[in-house]
């Protein structure tokens, strides 16, 4: 999704970034959003609260309720599907084949479930 945002608004991104915080992602903000994305996702009840607090300062109230609910929304896309078990549309699987082979994102168990149905 952010890939087509990027494309559509005729914006250069580096999705590397999203798996190595070192790299600039592109995006204004980008740090302050891909910190609290990994704080949201990751068990640091501390470090979740830093980077909200972050979030709120650098961007104000607006943006961070817009990026709790897109993490929020995610989550609950993955969850929804997972339990289900869909499949990825094999158009998709194609489509994202070397981002998801630069990011790393094979190597995670559910992808690798995925990629094998």
């Amino acid at each position: 999704m952010l890939r087509a945002s990027a494309e559509a608004n005729k914006l250069t991104i580096n999705l590397n970034a999203i798996a190595d915080s070192s790299l600039n992602s592109g995006v204004e903000n980008g740090d302050v959003l891909l910190a609290f994305a990994d704080a949201v996702t990751g068990e640091d009840h501390g470090r979740l609260i830093e980077a909200r607090a972050n979030l709120l300062d650098k961007m104000g109230p607006g943006p961070l309720v817009q990026s709790a609910a897109i993490a929020a929304n995610f989550s609950m896309n993955d969850r929804a599907a997972n339990a289900t078990g869909i499949p990825m549309e094999s158009i998709f699987l194609k489509g994202s084949e070397k981002y998801r082979t630069a990011l790393g994102i094979n190597n995670f168990a559910s992808a690798r479930n995925t990629l094998k149905n």
